[in-house]
């Protein structure tokens, strides 16, 4: 029966508890921060729109497909692979999400200027700046627009027919100066528009670009004539994954990111609570040169463990008498390495009566220690304490008393 009430008495310890919740944490959140690590360093190989996703919703069919139609494909940064002299590139700027600094839409610029053809496909308001440095924006869609068909012969041979572009946005832009392709003037879905030598074309939607979407009727013809009426045979298209690699999207939308950040957050509560009842900003009582304090909570259980087995009374009293010493010390300038009896006469001019026959009453019950029942140490315990820091130690002396 022993045995198991200090077995209980030993779960129920914070210390042990917070050992266990570790090992948990550890054994459950190592894993998924593996992953989660993982899905960030690859999330440009998941995002929509990525020519490296092989899924539903990536461009990996396109991809190979202009491969196989002699295209050479690229899929690099635009502002370190563009130059204004490799003017046979068609850059595809599929569903960015990161951002572009102004240093890359002035390059970007200077290479469509110069004869480059830029093909954006963009379903939503990030990375916005693109579209605003040539004057365009996207406007929601009171409904979504599930097939369009193509007004200008210029992309519509062979005959598309209806295209399924599922567009939620349709391009906010001048009519005057855009030429558009789908759609009408006042909700427009594909556009194109000169810059210099060379051509931008902007899509509301990337749904034809897709895996799945190229299953779609007219999606496929739609892209391969939009290739053929801007490349020729044997250039270079460069595809946009640059801009993808910023976006936090990943973290909620994907099994890793979702790994990530609730490891992160399990750890964050962790240590939390933990910290929950550390003693940060409660005053402590200075250790004589060289002495380190003990732990409070421990000393109270190594303590009364000491008074179940041995009945060690003196112990527990000295344990309490040396820090009600260093506190009284600490506060009125007395020396505490001093003798009982002196250093109770150092302290009677700095005390009350009644503190000073508290104190008093302390250092005479010290020496009958063997004798005094249990009731009788704990009244002492419990005066000491009050004595030495009052609110510190209130919930400790209730563990102590519940220990013995």
């Amino acid at each position: 029966m022993d045995y198991g009430l200090r077995i209980t008495r030993m779960l129920l310890q914070k210390r042990f508890l917070s050992d266990l919740i570790g090992v948990v944490l550890i054994s459950v959140l190592l894993p998924l921060l593996v992953i989660g690590v993982g899905g960030w360093r690859n999330a440009p190989q998941r995002a929509r729109g990525s020519a490296l996703n092989q899924g539903e919703d990536g461009v990996s069919v396109f991809a190979n497909w202009l491969q196989t139609q002699g295209f050479r494909v690229e899929m690099q940064q635009p502002d370190a692979t563009i130059r204004s002299s490799n003017q046979d590139k068609v850059l595809f700027v599929i569903a960015p999400r990161g951002r572009f600094r102004y240093g890359e839409l002035y390059n970007l610029d200077v290479w469509v200027r110069n004869g480059g053809t830029l093909i954006i496909a963009q379903e939503n308001g990030q990375s916005r700046e693109l579209l605003r440095y040539y004057d365009l924006g996207l406007g929601r869609l009171w409904w979504p627009v599930a097939q369009s068909s193509l007004a200008l012969p210029v992309f519509n041979w062979p005959p598309v027919g209806q295209a399924a572009v599922n567009a939620r946005r349709f391009i906010e832009a001048d009519c005057g100066q855009v030429a558009v392709h789908m759609g009408d003037c006042a909700r427009p879905y594909l556009v194109a528009m000169g810059r210099g030598q060379g051509q931008i074309i902007v899509l509301s939607a990337v749904t034809p670009f897709t895996n799945a979407g190229l299953r779609q009727p007219g999606d496929a013809q739609l892209v391969q004539n939009m290739v053929l009426a801007t490349a020729v045979p044997g250039a270079t298209i460069l595809f946009d994954e640059a801009h993808r690699q910023s976006s936090p999207a990943w973290l909620f939308t994907t099994p890793a990111g979702w790994a990530l950040w609730l490891t992160v957050l399990g750890i964050g509560l962790f240590i939390a609570w933990n910290s929950a009842s550390s003693p940060v900003g409660r005053a402590r009582t200075k250790s004589a040169p060289g002495e380190q304090e003990v732990d409070t909570a421990v000393a109270i259980n190594q303590l009364a463990a000491a008074e179940r087995q041995f009945h060690h009374h003196e112990v527990i009293m000295a344990h309490y008498w040396r820090r009600l010493q260093q506190s009284l010390a600490q506060r009125y300038g007395v020396d505490s390495a001093l003798p009982d009896a002196q250093f109770v006469a150092a302290l009677k001019p700095l005390l009350n009566e009644t503190e000073l026959g508290t104190v008093a009453y302390l250092a005479a019950y010290r020496e009958r220690a063997d004798a005094l029942s249990e009731n009788e140490l704990r009244q002492w315990v419990s005066v000491a304490a009050e004595l030495t820091d009052q609110q510190p130690l209130t919930r400790e002396i209730y563990e102590y008393q519940k220990a013995i």
